[in-house]
């Protein structure tokens, strides 16, 4: 925000200069003294030309014109030095004059539009600037147009943004996709869902390497609540080499999952995790585990859920390791999984889990492990009848 600031300020110089050189309205030495600090700002001698200002600005208190040009002039020369406040100061001390004219309160509201919109004071800025924008018979420059419109759309004005933006848009010769992304952000908020989607197939028609425009094609069709189509722009991008980023393979493969392919959404974690592009953190792998379970794979699901259990022992991936065992009749492991669960912790209801121990010891002929489990599972008033109807099946056994 601040370089669109610098740019805009030089563009208001431009203007300033020229309506100080044909208004009668300031004296002839405020006039050859601007040309001074022109000078010095050629040679980027910013802290002088300051000086040189603040000195002579108390000459100027009882000419109200002059006043407002040399605090002008001051503010772009805080900019400079990239002292933002300084110039804040000066444009509000000079706005607060009386009898300086309409083009250059539209000038100096300009610039302080550009500063209260880098301080994300969105509706103090559009105020500014919508003065310029109504006030000014200077040549409004695109990127101009462009800032007008963006404080309009922080501020909720989406009409008016979408109308500026046009207008930015078709006047410059080269966007940029900043742009249009914005413009594309200002349709679709205003439910043109259509004429979004048409824009964003230009961008992407105009620069198909651009691997943010197919994210935003496919965030388009996911706010849409159309998955499949979302799946059809990501997995291009993907097999054209643009989406390597982690977050980018992992919308991905949550969108294979909501499309009901959790064999493809599985291979594909399984791939990235491999090759490092993911990191092989215990979520990944549960997430990998939970896609190999949806596709009906339980050895490469227990896999998953051992090298998560590997990488951060928790005592929740522990019981889920747990249920697939005690699913596949693998008592045994089973047992020992749900007892490394009650050991580690963070179980919800951890009597619930030494019940299941107990009865995949049981299965397992563990008759001593079996008895332990249960008897810690009595102590849920809700599961002590049924841990008493397993001891006294074991028992009978």
């Amino acid at each position: 925000m601040r370089k669109l600031l610098a740019i805009v300020i030089c563009m208001v110089l431009l203007i300033s200069v020229s309506t100080l050189a044909a208004t009668d309205r300031a004296s002839n030495r405020t006039y050859l003294k601007m040309m001074d600090v022109q000078e010095l700002w050629n040679e980027e001698r910013y802290s002088e030309a300051l000086s040189v200002l603040q000195e002579y600005e108390p000459r100027t208190a009882r000419e109200p014109y002059d006043h407002a040009i040399v605090l002008q002039y001051i503010a772009h020369t805080y900019v400079f030095l990239d002292q933002i406040d300084g110039a804040r100061k000066a444009l509000q001390k000079a706005l607060q004059l009386p009898d300086i004219g309409i083009p250059l309160t539209a000038d100096l509201k300009l610039v302080y539009g550009q500063i209260v919109l880098g301080d994300d004071r969105f509706e103090e800025a559009r105020d500014a600037i919508e003065y310029w924008y109504a006030n000014t018979e200077s040549l409004k420059q695109p990127g101009q147009i462009f800032t007008l419109a963006y404080a309009n759309f922080m501020t909720d004005r989406m009409e008016r943004a979408e109308e500026l933006l046009a207008i930015a848009i078709t006047s410059e010769k080269s966007p940029k996709e900043s742009w249009y992304r914005l413009y594309y952000q200002a349709l679709f908020e205003r439910k043109k869902y259509a004429e979004a989607e048409a824009l964003l197939f230009g961008m992407i028609e105009r620069n198909p390497y651009e691997n943010d425009n197919w994210r935003l094609l496919a965030n388009h069709h996911m706010q849409l609540e159309d998955s499949r189509q979302a799946v059809a722009a990501i997995t291009i991008a993907y097999n054209a080499g643009l989406l390597e980023g982690a977050d980018d393979l992992k919308r991905m493969i949550a969108l294979y999952s909501a499309i009901e392919v959790p064999e493809k959404a599985a291979r594909l974690l399984d791939k990235h995790l491999a090759d490092e592009s993911i990191e092989a953190d215990s979520e990944s792998l549960k997430r990998l585990a939970d896609l190999w379970l949806m596709s009906r794979e339980r050895p490469q699901a227990r896999a998953a859920l051992r090298k998560a259990a590997e990488v951060a022992p928790d005592g929740r991936t522990y019981e889920m390791l747990g249920n697939i065992y005690f699913e596949d009749e693998a008592w045994k492991e089973a047992h020992d999984a749900y007892r490394r669960a009650i050991n580690l912790g963070g179980l919800d209801e951890p009597e619930r889990i030494y019940l299941l121990a107990g009865m995949s010891a049981a299965e397992a002929g563990m008759k001593g492990e079996a008895r332990a489990a249960f008897r810690e599972a009595r102590r849920s008033e809700k599961l002590r009848g049924q841990a008493d109807a397993l001891m006294r099946r074991l028992d009978r056994n």
